[in-house]
């Protein structure tokens, strides 16, 4: 089972367990670590498909791509858009 671990900045938010690939869409489990709490409502607003997501302050650079990486179990760090995290644990994105 490949297994990656998921981080915005240097900030660890948790491991992703089954990544696999749907066309261009990477997907699998996420078991957020408790840094995740802080970007619950913001993950829950854009998977929400009713919403009318307004743009946010940025002040933090969640919408900024460079910041969205994943590491692999021999440390390789590749870069991912933003994630789409849903509240039953499925993860979705895209390698950039």
């Amino acid at each position: 089972m490949r297994i990656l671990k998921l981080y915005f900045q240097n900030e660890y938010l948790g491991e992703i367990q089954g990544a696999s690939v749907e066309g261009m869409w990477m997907n699998g489990r996420i078991i957020p670590s408790k840094n995740m709490n802080r970007f619950k409502d913001f993950f829950a607003e854009i998977v929400n498909e009713e919403s009318v997501f307004a743009e946010i302050d940025d002040k933090e650079g969640w919408l900024e791509e460079d910041n969205w990486f994943v590491v692999d179990k021999e440390n390789g760090r590749r870069g991912i858009c933003l994630p789409a995290i849903y509240h039953d644990g499925e993860i979705n994105w895209r390698w950039r």
